[in-house]
């Protein structure tokens, strides 16, 4: 049997898991790998879905705040921020119970908005952490960003990763570059990891696979749910919220 500290560290850093916004499965994997492989992540699908036309107002105005709104909500999960390790520290000084609630929470809460907005649970977990690293104006250019309204005033902002954008020469390029400054490529010079000419034939490959139909151009890579009140003003559902909330109210 383990030493009651180490179960207790064992569960504080479940809770800063479920705290960081859903960030379970995003170990060892990034959301860029699924351009960079070529292999979508979840692709379009037919179906009956009532897509807002891009002149509708509450289109403008959700798609207007979708961007912001997103980078924020990672931003706020980010586990490495101080006012996140402040609570965790807060955390840590609560009885088992209660952490174990929150852990319950969290879980509830990422499998609960993920149903609502009609998206793979894993896939968001995957993705999220990772929109938070990105500048505003990179995912204005690589997303399209399409909003559906399910009904009783509910909408759901998606973001459609476009696979001609996002495989782009000069993507291929930056990426090259990334590969070749990494850890692994100091490591290993001999793996002649981040060769640009390979890199850019691989895109170009994915760009014509693309092009001639073999490959969805577009792969959905996350949504976020949003309302719209009683006076019309847009509201905008953090996933994080649930587990924000149930820490502020246990905090005071």
């Amino acid at each position: 049997m383990q030493p009651r500290t180490s179960s207790k560290n064992k569960s504080i850093q479940r809770l800063l898991i479920v705290l960081s916004a859903f960030l379970v499965f995003s170990g060892g994997y990034s959301y860029s790998q699924s351009h960079k492989t070529g292999k979508p992540m979840m692709a379009a699908k037919n179906g009956t879905a009532d897509y807002l036309d891009k002149n509708d107002p509450i289109y403008k105005s959700i798609k207007g705040r979708s961007i912001t709104d997103l980078k924020q909500s990672a931003k706020k999960s980010d586990p490495e921020s101080m006012e996140n390790k402040a609570i965790a520290a807060k955390i840590t000084t609560w009885p088992e119970e209660k952490q174990n609630e929150l852990q319950a929470l969290g879980e509830q809460s990422r499998n609960d908005y993920a149903a609502a907005t009609q998206f793979d649970v894993e896939t968001f977990l995957l993705v999220f952490s990772e929109f938070g690293k990105m500048d505003q104006k990179k995912i204005a250019g690589d997303y399209d960003i399409r909003i559906q309204h399910i009904g009783d005033g509910t909408y759901i902002a998606e973001f459609w990763e476009d696979g001609l954008a996002v495989n782009s020469e000069e993507n291929a390029v930056v990426y090259a570059h990334e590969l070749a400054v990494s850890g692994y490529a100091k490591k290993h010079p001999e793996s002649d990891v981040g060769n640009v000419e390979v890199i850019k034939n691989n895109y170009a490959l994915t760009r014509k696979s693309i092009t001639t139909g073999k490959q969805e151009r577009y792969t959905k890579m996350m949504a976020l749910l949003y309302t719209i009140d009683k006076n019309g003003g847009v509201i905008f559902h953090d996933p994080g919220q649930p587990m924000i909330d149930f820490v502020n109210n246990n905090s005071k």
